[in-house]
């Protein structure tokens, strides 16, 4: 388990998140530098920088996330979309998920009705599964 602080990539920004894989730490972390800071791509030196930034978790917030089961949903949004979204809460998933539905569908608001579906289709994720995913 390993945990990030945006703080320790030079942002005056208070958001941190604690992941089972230095590989999910890497995607929400880019994922939150492009919602959030505005970052278009994420450069090879900056993926290091990232990379870098990693530490263990304080002993109080890994008991807080040990019990908590990462999520993935397949967007179901348009048709032969591949995107999907891995999260550690259903919340960051519904949040995840709203900016890929307004981006690449041009959907403007997301409802309840919509919320309620992805929730619905997320479903628990592990590495193990990711890979046999692909070699399926």
């Amino acid at each position: 388990m390993r945990e990030i602080k945006c703080a320790s990539l030079g942002y005056n920004c208070k958001w941190k998140h604690i992941a089972n894989t230095e590989e999910l730490l890497a995607d929400i972390t880019a994922i939150h530098l492009r919602d959030v800071h505005g970052m278009k791509a994420i450069s090879q030196d900056m993926l290091a920088k990232i990379k870098n930034a990693f530490m263990p978790p304080s002993e109080a917030d890994a008991a807080k996330f040990a019990d908590v089961k990462t999520k993935v949903y397949n967007c179901d949004i348009g048709p032969k979309c591949s995107w999907r979204y891995v999260a550690m809460t259903e919340e960051l998933i519904v949040d995840g998920a709203a900016v890929h539905a307004r981006e690449a569908h041009g959907i403007k608001e997301f409802s309840p009705t919509m919320i309620a579906k992805v929730k619905k289709a997320a479903q628990e994720w592990s590495l193990d599964s990711d890979k046999k995913s692909k070699v399926a």
